[in-house]
């Protein structure tokens, strides 16, 4: 392509796409000419972002929506190819499909994937990718389309997790529990949930303040986080309330799991310790049964003194 194609389109280059001189008179002109300007409306101001995309992944052509929605300019993607900006974690896959796309497995592909913009923050795309073949059929070039997904990300992130804290909510915690539940039906492998709910949080919440309460809050999501295994789901569900969703770990390590988050939440001096209550289910289970369990298991926690762990009998 010439070095005039390697930036952005401007409008200005759509008249240059195809000589005057070389079109014929009449009705053939007249149909270039409307299929020029809709090619023009098409690529200038498209919602998505459309690129053409060389064989060794550089950038051809971009055109505007492409350059906001990747952070980058269009002098600085024609230096580069999609490679650069392609977060390190989604780039094998990009390229594993790409291979597939150029063998002629299929005709596009579709998949989200990260780019990293030019002030070093991450969005999350929706890339369709085809390929274009030359008079002879052989790979020429790719075209992509993007679509910025931030919002939709966005708003499905707020759904599931709690504003505050960011643990999951109780209907993000109902996401993963249908998950974890479908292995453990398979493996029968045990389930166990903690239930916290902290002592002392109101009255800290009424001399301190809400600000007060908040910043508490946020320690003890913290605190439960980091004591969360990999696969563990925590979650807040109510004002001072707070679960942990263990898979494939049985009532006795999950009750010494309980032990440490406890003596921890404690030696905290953030003027709160925590009731705890335990429930495990084995195989076939679900949620508001462990939750109910574990909530009773708590209950008597509180009224045994407070800070302190039961754990619940499941029959």
């Amino acid at each position: 392509m010439s070095r005039q194609s390697h930036r952005q389109f401007r409008e200005s280059d759509f008249g240059k796409a195809l000589p005057m001189d070389a079109l014929p008179d009449g009705v053939m002109a007249a149909a270039l000419a409307l299929a020029q300007r809709r090619f023009e409306a098409t690529f200038l101001h498209a919602p998505v972002g459309i690129a053409h995309v060389g064989l060794d992944g550089t950038f051809l052509l971009v055109n505007p929506r492409f350059c906001e929605i990747s952070g980058h300019d269009a002098d600085m993607l024609m230096r580069t190819g999609f490679q650069q900006i392609t977060h390190p974690d989604d780039l094998d896959t990009d390229e594993a499909l790409l291979a597939r796309l150029h063998a002629g497995d299929f005709p596009r592909y579709t998949l989200e994937k990260r780019y990293i913009r030019a002030d070093g923050t991450i969005i999350w795309i929706n890339l369709t990718v085809a390929m274009v073949r030359d008079a002879a059929g052989q790979p020429e070039f790719y075209v992509a389309v993007i679509e910025d997904l931030s919002e939709l990300r966005q708003a499905s992130f707020e759904a599931l997790h709690d504003p505050l804290t960011g643990l999951l909510n109780r209907r993000g915690l109902a996401v993963r529990a249908n998950a974890m539940f479908a292995d453990t039906a398979r493996t029968g492998k045990p389930t166990s949930l903690l239930f916290l709910d902290l002592d002392g949080f109101k009255q800290l919440n009424d001399s301190q303040g809400h600000a007060a309460g908040d910043a508490c809050l946020v320690n003890v999501a913290a605190l439960l986080s980091a004591h969360a295994g990999a696969n563990d789901a925590v979650a807040r569900v109510g004002g001072d309330e707070f679960l942990m969703l263990i898979p494939a770990l049985d009532a006795r390590s999950a009750t010494q799991r309980g032990e440490t988050i406890r003596h921890a939440l404690a030696a905290q001096d953030i003027g709160v310790s925590g009731s705890f209550g335990l429930a495990t289910a084995s195989g076939t289970t679900d949620l508001d049964r462990l939750i109910d369990s574990a909530d009773g298991a708590m209950l008597a926690a509180k009224r045994a003194g407070k800070n302190q762990l039961r754990v619940a009998s499941l029959h």
